[in-house]
């Protein structure tokens, strides 16, 4: 996309800053404007102009951004700002809160989609982000809101334990042994042990798990999710370890799965849309387009252009998945600064007083740029990503 072969973060940062001094000095924050001048960059690369933004010249972008209103173009420009770790924190995070306030009747499914994207050292990171940013474990807000007793308190608390083998391969005699296993422990005995489902579930590698489900479906009859509907009782812990099996089965066509029932909803889910548009961008949303296409008869920019109506956002979806095709030409190439008392949810509105806005005044404090570049350098080698 855009700037990847010709990035300098120098001439761009400078520019980032010209547009902050404009916003500034109209009492407005162009979310609009912001979103389309960040779509030309790769995630790193927009980490890197964030980072040398508040370093060199003490805008806090981030927290101007958060400070809007809540609307779909509030989180859609945050995502383009922090790396993908931060962006699922803050998502569990903001489920957790509108599950204690009564806002949404249950978020057991998003929360597993969540951690499920997540290897053990990104699950660590995870927990540190999450830590990092609300000044609380994400285990201990989990207790709170969603209690430590049911199945899938349990399974996400396993899950954020972060101890899942990560061999590559599958070895056919362990799968034998550990189908018996979830066998005895379901529809071979009276009751349903579910601390072995958990324990399978969240410990056990991806493809040696694919591999436990096709003895048992060759063993016992029955697929290992017919299993699920027949033995477990609560509908929503059969929707969960079901797809934690579509997601085991294929990443990408339980992602292009999510990605369309987001599209499907009424009003569509932004959140979910963002989280794994954004999230996966430089991970596997090639694959993920690809089973979209293959399981709807239609590729998943064409589902965006017609079902998504707030053109930055439809811009920038398409932008990404089409890697670097622009629905909207060059027509937005100025920064809209002509109405200062714009409150529009979706885009230009007031800024906050802050200390950030002192900034313009002076109050910025010029540092080394040899001492950035050895930062950055310490960025690079940290970034899991």
């Amino acid at each position: 996309m855009g700037h990847a072969g010709e990035f300098d973060y120098k001439r761009d940062t400078k520019y980032l800053c010209k547009i902050m001094k404009h916003c500034i000095t109209a009492h407005t924050l162009d979310l609009d404007y912001i979103l389309h001048f960040l779509s030309s960059y790769t995630c790193e690369q927009r980490m890197i102009l964030v980072l040398d933004l508040e370093f060199e010249y003490e805008y806090k972008l981030v927290d101007m951004v958060l400070a809007r209103p809540e609307s779909p173009m509030r989180s859609c420009t945050l995502a383009m700002l922090i790396e993908p770790i931060e962006l699922y924190a803050r998502d569990f995070h903001d489920l957790l809160t509108l599950k204690q306030l009564n806002k949404i009747p249950d978020i057991s499914r998003q929360l597993v989609e969540i951690l499920l994207a997540l290897n053990n050292e990104d699950t660590k990171k995870f927990k540190e982000t999450y830590e990092n940013l609300f000044e609380s474990s994400v285990e201990k807000d989990m207790e709170i809101v969603q209690g430590v007793d049911s199945i899938i308190s349990r399974l996400l608390l396993h899950l954020l334990e972060g101890k899942r083998y990560e061999e590559s391969g599958h070895s056919t005699t362990i799968a034998k042994t550990i189908a018996k296993r979830l066998y005895q422990a379901g529809e071979g005995s009276p009751g349903i042990d579910y601390d072995t489902f958990i324990k399978i579930f969240t410990r056990d590698a991806f493809p040696q798990l694919s591999a436990i489900f096709d003895v048992y479906e060759d063993k016992y009859g029955r697929p290992i999710q017919e299993a699920i509907q027949h033995e477990f009782q609560a509908q929503t812990d059969i929707e969960c370890f079901q797809d934690m099996v579509e997601f085991i089965r294929s990443p990408a066509a339980y992602y292009a799965k999510i990605l369309r029932q987001a599209l499907d909803k009424t009003p569509v889910d932004y959140q979910t849309l963002i989280r794994t548009i954004i999230g996966h961008e430089d991970k596997d949303l090639c694959e993920i387009c690809l089973e979209y296409s293959k399981n709807y008869d239609e590729t998943l920019d064409q589902t965006i252009q017609n079902r998504i109506d707030i053109l930055e956002i439809k811009r920038l979806f398409i932008l990404i998945i089409t890697k670097g095709h622009d629905i909207t030409g060059n027509d937005t190439n100025q920064v809209r600064f002509d109405q200062s008392n714009n409150t529009s949810p979706t885009g230009s509105g007031p800024i906050p007083t802050t200390p950030t806005a002192a900034h313009v005044n002076g109050m910025r404090r010029n540092r080394s740029q040899e001492a950035f570049e050895k930062f950055f350098g310490v960025f690079k080698t940290m970034r899991p990503h």
